[in-house]
């Protein structure tokens, strides 16, 4: 092994005054050519980060001559790659050829390299050879830089093994080496997305008419949301006190539903209240398969209702972003005979919260 190193360091001396180029990623030098090596991750991908388990290393490359049946491959890994778990059944070597492949001998690992016996050599041993060790035992360098990966073509001697002297010793044949950059070759890209979130109304007024004894009277306006939220958006709605004048106030649903109690088609209730068309909100969803036009002025059909406070009540809800979300609000209201005359109003806020 002392005198193989010792030819291949003779042979890169020669290979560097004859003119060798050293390049990122792939570089072929003597009478190698077409050198490649990629490490890949579990999935496929290409690995050049640091500290990284490779799952597949893949060294590819064009013989100068012949691979023959007693040769081997040296592949050196510089130091810093992690290679001390590589075993003989994570490589494999493949040789282009017409009918009958390659055979290796047992695969060994010294040190930084993976020593690879040539035993059965194939019909084109001059054709592309690529060589694979996988099973994530090869870890890249824990620092950034450009490291080689070296490969060396042996004839074995007499004895066809590694080692031994006379007849039985190892010459160079060929070689070359390719380079790899770790962690040095990354540009993190970043970039920021601003939050948004916008309400429109459909309107800023919400008559309800002349209260009646006789039907529902109804007004309603939608809400629509946008909004970038990973999270979605709650929209609540708060009023400043009941539906009232001076003196008086309209009686607040208490039974989830307003309208429908009446004797001979007269009210026999005072009930105001308020639904969305929005399901899982604090306020009550309307489905009572009428929208809030067709509810007003009828007693047959009641509108689901919740009562109207001064605290926030959430109407409308969604989960992830939205565009346009449309959100309808449908107040009601019935009164007796007995409901004081005069003039009702109130007055209601929304507030629509972003969940980012």
């Amino acid at each position: 092994m002392v005198k193989k190193a010792k030819l291949f360091y003779i042979f890169m001396a020669i290979v560097t005054i004859l003119g060798g180029g050293f390049f990122a990623e792939n570089v072929a030098n003597a009478g190698l050519s077409a050198v490649s090596v990629t490490l890949h991750d579990g999935s496929g991908n290409n690995i050049s980060a640091v500290n990284t388990v490779v799952n597949t290393t893949t060294i590819s490359f064009d013989p100068d001559g012949n691979l023959s049946t007693g040769d081997a491959l040296e592949i050196q890994f510089q130091d810093n790659f992690g290679v001390a778990s590589v075993v003989n059944g994570d490589v494999a070597i493949t040789q282009a050829n017409s009918g009958t492949d390659i055979i290796k001998g047992t695969a060994v690992r010294v040190i930084q390299s993976v020593l690879i016996p040539i035993t059965t050599q194939s019909d084109t041993p001059s054709g592309a050879v690529t060589v694979t060790i996988s099973n994530s035992h090869i870890t890249t360098p824990t620092t950034s830089g450009t490291y080689k990966i070296t490969i060396v073509l042996y004839d074995l001697g007499a004895d066809n093994a590694f080692g031994g002297t006379g007849e039985n010793a190892d010459s160079v044949l060929d070689g070359s080496y390719a380079a790899v950059v770790i962690g040095t070759n990354q540009v993190n890209i970043s970039g920021t997305v601003d939050p948004t979130l916008t309400l429109t109304l459909s309107g800023t007024t919400c008559a309800l008419g002349t209260l009646s004894t006789t039907g529902l009277s109804t007004c309603s306006y939608d809400t629509e949301v946008s909004t970038n939220a990973d999270s979605g958006y709650t929209a609540y709605i708060k009023a400043d006190g009941n539906l009232r004048n001076a003196t008086n106030s309209i009686t607040n649903v208490a039974d989830a539903t307003v309208g429908v109690a009446n004797s001979g088609g007269v009210s026999t209730e005072e009930e105001y209240g308020i639904s969305t068309t929005n399901a899982s909100s604090t306020i009550v969803d309307n489905d009572s398969g009428s929208d809030c036009a067709t509810l007003a002025g009828q007693l047959t059909t009641a509108m689901p209702g919740s009562a109207l406070s001064t605290s926030d009540q959430s109407f409308a809800t969604a989960t992830s972003p939205v565009s346009a979300d449309s959100t309808t609000l449908c107040h009601a209201a019935v009164i007796m005979g007995t409901t004081p005359a005069g003039a009702y109003a109130q007055v209601v806020t929304i507030t629509v919260v972003g969940n980012f």
